[in-house]
């Protein structure tokens, strides 16, 4: 069983890569090495330089792709390449050779929950999109069997939809209270990194990009937004749903306007979140294999950025 939770939480918590402090509530390198003649060694908790922290972090495969130098592979240096940019994965934690498996495991299910409510936001709204759409545009022509069971499908996912918030609360109540105190906290360093946004906009030679912290006013926004869409996606889709079989008014069609816009601006977003997060990264890395087998007829695209 694990000590000290109360301190591993708050470490787990901060925008900071936590490897090197998850060591000193380990053992160190024990019995589970492959050495004949372990006694003079167990009990270090000194970092190794192994360097598999910094390989497996993915903030420094975004910004420096490939770090080769030895005295660079170590969790100072990964803290000193990552700052504030840490996007708690833990997945420094999880390489580790120091930190013992109950730390791993411990970190590892620390946002579990978390996560659990980000797939089946995710996965319902991409569902709610598809049905919605295909409501829309093929509804008058579906065979009456079919646009029932869309209709069902559709309606059950948006009573999902409505209750992922109170099912957030129930099984990761910590983690949705930091975010809305971290959402609805704004100051002065929030708007200095809109200035500079707008600056690197406008001349990115002179003006860097802002770092991409943790509930930057972008990520800001993005939870704003959805802390607004939830309520209104529901409530407009609640009215539409007892309604559906009335006459049409214009009450009725001013709903369904509001219910289709939302809906729009929800999956734009969410695609620029995609592509941001994760087809911006597959396109640069693709491009990047490309050129080098093109060049030196290999596959290792790390050629690219050796020293």
């Amino acid at each position: 069983m694990i000590s000290n939770t109360k301190i591993i939480d708050l470490i787990l918590d901060e925008n900071c890569s936590p490897v090197a402090r998850m060591r000193l509530f380990s053992d160190g390198v024990n019995v589970n090495n492959r050495m004949m003649r372990y006694e003079h060694i167990v009990g270090d908790r000194a970092c190794l330089a192994c360097g598999n922290c910094v390989d497996i972090c993915p903030v420094v495969k975004d910004n420096n792709k490939f770090i080769f130098l030895q005295n660079q592979r170590t969790s100072m240096a990964l803290e000193n390449l990552v700052g504030e940019e840490c996007r708690r994965c833990y997945r420094c934690i999880k390489t580790c050779p120091q930190i013992g498996m109950d730390i791993k495991e411990y970190s590892s299910g620390y946002r579990r929950g978390e996560k659990v409510i980000h797939l089946l936001f995710a996965g319902s709204v991409a569902a709610l999109a598809l049905t919605g759409m295909t409501l829309l545009h093929y509804g008058e022509i579906l065979p009456k069997l079919e646009l029932n069971i869309l209709r069902f499908t559709h309606r059950g996912l948006g009573v999902l939809f409505m209750l992922l918030p109170i099912l957030y609360f129930l099984i990761d109540k910590r983690h949705l209270l930091r975010i809305c105190k971290k959402v609805f906290t704004w100051g002065k360093k929030d708007f200095r990194w809109v200035k500079d946004l707008i600056y690197h906009l406008g001349n990115n030679k002179n003006h860097p990009m802002p770092l991409r912290t943790e509930f930057n006013p972008v990520q800001k926004s993005w939870y704003l937004f959805l802390f607004g869409m939830i309520p209104c996606m529901s409530i407009t889709g609640v009215i539409l749903w007892i309604s559906s079989g009335e006459p049409v008014q214009s009450a009725f069609i001013s709903t369904k306007i509001v219910h289709m816009s939302v809906a729009l601006a929800t999956d734009i977003l969410l695609f620029v979140h995609v592509y941001i997060k994760y087809l911006r990264t597959w396109a640069i890395t693709g491009l990047n294999i490309a050129s080098v087998f093109l060049k030196k007829r290999h596959w290792d695209y790390s050629l690219l950025y050796r020293p």
